[in-house]
């Protein structure tokens, strides 16, 4: 060990005591300040201006440092990717060039003492720049309340784990060749290798898995990210290992005659043992996780994680079909199928390691398919082999239509590309989306899963008296809320079954609730009968209904102890029709879940928006009777903005601006109402509210209009529905608060920083390698 020390001080003294490492720290630290301060400077700025750019306030340890998109750290392995070459390229090339080479074979030096000593010093010199990273991080927790100390202590261990595998690359490049720069060339060729090797050969069955394996970039991330795992870990202490062992084999083989195939054979058997240690620490049943971040950032939520726990007793098996002549075909070629496994799915095989996921690739469309207008006469397996040709695949690997249809419906699913979860014989489909994200987020996912352990809430959408359709596209409609595919908040995408009832045959009590959505022709006495039967025994409902439908919901709202008030509220205003009326959530309603209860608290943090309005176009107030309920208002009027209107008035006058009548009713005034009672030994929840429109497929899909409250149609309609399913769905994947959300500096602080780290510390460095080095000249 004394001889391991010896040389690595004189490994470092010759490096210490030359100018190049002194101007490579400085440009070093200089090149790390810039990447802090900007990534500072970004986040400072937000907290600052506040309103809207406070939602990038958040997890801020994470997202000034190691964030992919914002994070300081990949910036500082990104200049150190091409920079460290320059470091390890004369560690051995320089005794090769100069013939110390052979005073050190003849010297009572072990070979592997002399890899070991100047492994050690560059690993010390490694140490300093990460000091010199140390210095920004020691800015930033100056600069921010409650910073996240262990993520940060452990993305260092991981940014230092890459360079300590570069490292180990570059001294054993360094011992092929006598001259520096060739040493420079072939090191950086390799890193280049080892970072783009996983986007190699992966439509190759035989090495796809390998070449992914190897990819070293994938390998540092989730490291950076503070989550630490025995496959990753061991990935960068094997490369290590093996490169160290091969620069001891190749300086012993110098010195012996020995034939080529007998040395060839020691590298191979090295590569053999590192290939098994790989293999075995890449099982998801040995693999072993800690995530470092004080919020769990890099780990599944808790329900979640509940979620998997119920499944097992048997494997879970997740089928990804992948549409050729889908818009999201891109990204799901071949080559990406590794990348997704992981992004994907490896948060959850952490928790269940025999997550099976296998891939099934089709093309299939309807007659609807642009390319059959674009391309008139052409067939759809010629379509198909033209699309195939565009990204360079092989359409014998696409399974055709007439196949396809065998295994799946892909017609209900509007032929894109979507999951099946399957859990002993029950199955359930995760879907992308239309949206920027397109993925399915833990949200989804956990729904998908909720609905393999849980009965899924199905909710029953009464017709036959021309109400509401949940899979209608029609503008008065409801298949928004209810069951677009590409809505990845909608019902059916939350978890939520949706189905059609018709009440003249009997009601399946099996429902989680049944939708009356604004009838327009009366019910048969039957139907009544019925719909009142399924209410007495205790069956969950809501009820929508226009001001001029009254008198067709009144029987069932009789039941309830419900009247709708004769007129209609009206709201006069400059810029919309008067029977437009902002209704303001109540507690209750802003509360109805944890979720939905973050994202207001969110809201006004982010938007300072305290009044949260739902628009009513065209609504009626609620009385409500005694009866037997426990009755929580949900949405209430500004009684000083509107009032109820009690004579008719036409669609015309409505564009006007009304004023108030003889006989008029002023406010506030109630107009939805949430009621439950035990019966049956189960609490039935009834939902009523005095207007139909605002859950429709224009009430919902526009949220915000310029000079006008923000419209919380989509949450209010959305949540409610959870209200029948007890809090089950959609499932919840709330996280704990972040403590590291504000700043104690302003942009002037940074530039303080900026003085600091751009000009003093590099100063000081600069006036310590002066005095060094007239030390050095005097001795």
């Amino acid at each position: 060990m004394k001889k391991i020390l010896y040389i690595a001080r004189n490994e470092l003294a010759s490096l210490f005591y030359s100018p190049i490492a002194w101007f490579f720290l400085i440009f070093f630290m200089v090149m790390t300040s810039l990447d802090y301060l900007e990534s500072m400077g970004n986040f400072v700025g937000h907290f600052q201006r506040g309103g809207s750019s406070m939602l990038w306030i958040e997890n801020l340890t994470f997202d000034v440092t190691v964030n992919g998109w914002t994070g300081y750290f990949f910036k500082i392995l990104t200049n150190l990717y091409m920079l460290f070459p320059l470091i390890t390229m004369g560690l051995i090339s320089r005794e090769i060039g100069s013939g110390s080479i052979k005073l050190l074979y003849s010297s009572p030096v072990h070979i592997r003492e002399i890899v070991l000593g100047k492994y050690l010093a560059i690993l010390t010199f490694t140490a300093c720049l990460m000091l010199l990273v140390g210095c920004t991080v020691v800015g930033f927790c100056m600069s921010t309340k409650q910073p996240d100390y262990l993520q940060l202590l452990f993305s260092f261990i991981g940014v230092f784990l890459q360079l300590a595998t570069y490292a180990a690359i570059g001294l054993f490049v360094s011992s092929l060749t006598s001259y520096a720069l060739v040493a420079a060339l072939v090191t950086l060729a390799i890193f280049a290798l080892l970072t783009n090797i996983g986007s190699l050969w992966q439509e190759i069955a035989i090495v796809n898995d390998i070449t992914f394996y190897l990819n070293i970039r994938e390998k540092s991330v989730s490291l950076i990210y503070g989550l630490f795992n025995l496959r990753d870990v061991m990935y960068f202490l094997i490369i290590i290992a093996s490169f160290i062992a091969f620069t001891i084999i190749r300086l012993r083989t110098a010195t012996e005659s020995i034939p080529k195939l007998q040395r060839m054979m020691k590298y191979v058997v090295i590569v053999m043992v590192a290939l098994a240690t790989g293999y075995i620490t890449n099982n998801p049943y040995v693999n072993m996780y800690f995530d470092a971040t004080r919020n769990d950032i890099n780990t599944i939520s808790v329900p979640t994680r509940k979620m998997l726990s119920k499944l097992d007793d048997g494997k879970l098996e997740i089928t990804t079909y992948v549409n050729l002549l889908n818009n999201g075909i891109g990204r799901f070629v071949i080559s990406e199928r590794n990348r997704i496994i992981r992004d994907k799915w490896d948060p959850y095989s952490r928790f269940k390691p025999d997550i099976n996921v296998k891939y099934v690739y089709y093309y299939d469309c309807d007659s609807s398919y642009h390319k059959f207008k674009t391309d008139p006469g052409k067939s759809l397996e010629e379509i198909a082999k033209e699309q195939a040709d565009n990204f360079g695949i092989d359409l014998g690997d696409y399974l055709g239509p007439e196949e396809i249809r065998k295994q799946v419906d892909v017609k209900a699913e509007g032929y894109r590309c979507f999951f099946t979860l399957k859990y002993k014989d029950r199955i359930t489909t995760l879907r992308t989306f239309d949206d920027n994200l397109y993925w399915p987020l833990e949200d989804e996912i956990a729904a998908a899963l909720n609905r393999l352990v849980e009965t899924p809430p199905k909710i029953g959408f009464l017709t036959g008296q021309i109400e509401r359709d949940p899979f209608s596209r029609r503008l008065r409609d409801y298949s928004s809320l209810a069951s677009t595919l590409g809505n990845r908040i909608a019902l059916i995408n939350q978890g939520y079954d949706c189905d059609t009832v018709n009440p003249d045959k009997p009601i399946s009590p099996d429902y989680a609730a049944l939708v009356l959505a604004d009838p327009r022709t009366p019910f048969t006495p039957e139907a009544i009968d019925r719909i009142n039967r399924y209410i007495d025994e205790g069956g969950n409902m809501m009820i929508l209904s226009e001001p001029d439908r009254r008198e067709i919901v009144r029987p069932i709202l009789d039941k309830l102890g419900i009247t709708l008030r004769d007129g209609m509220l009206v709201q006069p205003s400059e810029r919309y029709s008067s029977d437009l009326v902002f209704n303001h959530m109540t507690a209750v309603s802003k509360n109805c879940s944890p979720q939905i209860a973050k994202k207001f608290n969110n809201w006004t943090k982010w938007f300072g928006d305290t009044a949260f309005m739902v628009a009513l176009p065209g609504a009626s107030t609620l009385e409500i009777k005694n009866s037997g309920f426990v009755i929580e208002p949900l949405l209430v009027t500004d009684g000083n903005l509107n009032w109820n209107r009690i004579s008719p008035i036409d669609k015309d006058s409505l564009q006007l601006k009304l004023s108030k009548k003889e006989g008029d009713e002023s406010g506030p005034f109630v107009t939805a109402i949430r009621m439950h009672r035990m019966i049956n030994g189960k609490e039935q929840r009834i939902i009523m509210v005095g207007d139909a429109d605002h859950m429709s497929n224009t009430g919902t899909e526009v949220q915000v209009f310029e000079g006008r409250p923000d419209r919380y149609n989509y949450e209010f309609g959305f949540w409610n529905m959870s209200y029948f399913s007890y809090g089950k769905f959609p499932a919840n994947t709330l996280k704990r608060e972040p403590l590291d959300n504000e700043f104690y500096i302003t942009l002037d602080g940074v530039d303080k920083q900026n003085i600091i780290f751009i000009w003093i510390v590099p100063g000081l460095m600069a006036i310590g390698c002066i005095v060094m080095l007239i030390k050095r000249k005097r001795k």
